[in-house]
């Protein structure tokens, strides 16, 4: 008895995210269905909404791609299993997802090597219709997406017929794409877009062992002369198995990672640039802990300018059957000149039940939260889903050694917004930003900036404003604070 009570104790000291990541919640079913190890997870989130898709180890034998949505921003997860067996082809892979200007929902699924489909859903994934094949050849692998208000775009390697990278483009919501060949490289590409919709794409080139990037500033109809970033060298090991990549940017600001095998195990490899992609950094390595191996890492600037990069750790090199890994998350202040320490993101160890657990694990925000979605194999039967978040605000703020008091907020609002709003603004002698956001992270006003030297009310119009789910953000020198406003408009 006492050896069974100190194991349990053990065991549970372990289960905790650190802070201010929230506990995981499970995204992955427990119905009869789920006996699939599910991996390479994509995800989108409006408002309280989060839509889910990921592939599975058993792909090539079993139809599903399972897709989960949250209606209540993250407590929750329902599962189901996506089928499409119009094509005749059981392999469903490498899924992408997206959502538009309406809240709607557009997913990307692979098929074998073969084809590519893009769905539209309007209703959160329960039902999907205007299904529209992507690629006009067969021999499709790896595709990206990114979709930005109508608009939908599309990048992926072409391994047969006209080979190389090849860019689609949509813009009537996916009715319709135009595609071409844009590059005569081809393997792993990384496809982003800035706030100035100006498109970046990062390549992780084979055979050549190349990293390159370019650029299109019209919304890929010309694409800018390839920049050489850096060589890459990496070694397949239990777990993973391609040196995936991600690419972000904001205002001058682009950064990119890959996994790397140059200082013996993995690492998160990371190259930035200043100056819009122009010219770019050495490669550095973004992992503070460099012992064992870092893969599927992720970067993704916030609205606010806050780098994020999260990636799977494990002490092992190389890995195997037993090797435990655990997810963390690294911040930025700086658009990535410097990092602060890793934190763990998952609530515990785990090790994988499968040797393949997705190439890509993604992280994105909204104005409030990030979040992050991957797999793990915790509950020993197979490997599932996994959701947490952490408020923007908590991040961005370095752990001090003592217990500070609480700074004094700086606006006082109501929550709830109709017709005339009066916004309070408390006394500060250090400048003040205040900006309101949409759900989509897109500022959508520019309230007030400057010092406050006595009390400030501002009157606001609730009209002239998005309805529906807004954020309003104070930050100065030495506060961060956001608050959420549902605006309802003037009737």
């Amino acid at each position: 008895m006492k050896l069974l009570m100190v194991t349990t104790i053990l065991c549970f000291a372990f289960l905790h995210a650190d802070a201010p990541w929230n506990a995981s919640i499970r995204v992955s079913t427990d119905e009869p269905w789920d006996t699939l190890n599910q991996g390479e997870s994509c995800f989108a989130v409006w408002g309280d909404s989060i839509f889910s898709i990921c592939n599975t180890a058993e792909r090539g034998v079993i139809p599903i791609a399972p897709y989960a949505y949250s209606f209540n921003a993250g407590q929750t997860f329902t599962q189901i299993p996506f089928t499409d067996l119009t094509s005749g082809i059981i392999w469903h892979t490498d899924p992408v997802i997206g959502v538009d200007d309406s809240g709607h929902v557009h997913m990307l699924i692979q098929y074998s090597a073969t084809l590519m489909k893009h769905y539209l859903s309007r209703d959160g994934g329960q039902t999907w219709c205007d299904t529209t094949q992507v690629n006009p050849e067969n021999g499709v692998d790896k595709p990206w997406m990114v979709v930005n208000g109508n608009e939908i775009y599309i990048a992926w390697q072409q391994t047969a017929g006209e080979i190389g990278i090849w860019f689609a483009k949509s813009t009537d919501y996916g009715q319709s794409f135009t595609a071409s060949r844009i590059w005569g490289r081809r393997y792993i590409n990384a496809l982003g877009m800035d706030e100035n919709e100006n498109l970046h794409l990062m390549l992780v080139s084979s055979p050549d062992y190349g990293v390159f990037y370019r650029k299109s500033t019209d919304h890929g109809d010309t694409w800018l002369p390839e920049v050489h970033l850096s060589n890459w060298l990496y070694y397949t090991s239990y777990g993973d198995r391609a040196p995936i990549n991600s690419i972000t940017a904001r205002g001058n600001v682009v950064f990119g990672t890959w996994v790397d095998n140059s200082y013996d195990g993995w690492d998160i490899m990371g190259v930035r640039s200043t100056d819009s992609g122009t010219t770019w950094s050495a490669p550095f390595v973004v992992n503070d802990i460099t012992s064992g191996g870092q893969c599927k890492g992720w970067a993704h600037f916030d609205v606010y300018g806050g780098l994020h990069v999260i990636y799977y750790h494990t002490p092992d090199w190389p890995t195997d059957t037993f090797s435990v890994f655990e997810l963390r998350y690294q911040y930025s202040t700086d658009s990535g000149a410097t990092f602060n320490p890793s934190i763990r993101v998952s609530d515990t160890s785990f090790t994988s039940l499968a040797d393949f657990m997705g190439e890509y694990h993604i992280c994105l925000s909204d104005s409030q939260y990030l979040y992050a979605i991957w797999t793990d194999g915790r509950n020993g039967d197979d490997n599932d889903l996994y959701f947490s978040k952490a408020l923007l605000s908590e991040l961005s703020v370095k752990e001090e050694p003592a217990i500070l008091a609480q700074p004094q907020q700086i606006l006082c609002v109501p929550t709830i917004w109709h017709g005339s709003v009066t916004l309070e603004i408390q006394k500060s002698t250090l400048p003040i930003d205040i900006k309101l956001y949409d759900v989509a992270g897109r500022m959508v006003g520019k309230i007030y900036n400057g010092e406050v030297s006595s009390g400030l009310a501002l009157h606001l119009n609730s009209n002239d404003f998005p309805k529906g789910i807004i954020f309003l953000r104070a930050l100065s020198d030495t506060q961060n604070e956001v608050i959420k406003i549902i605006n309802l408009g003037v009737h």
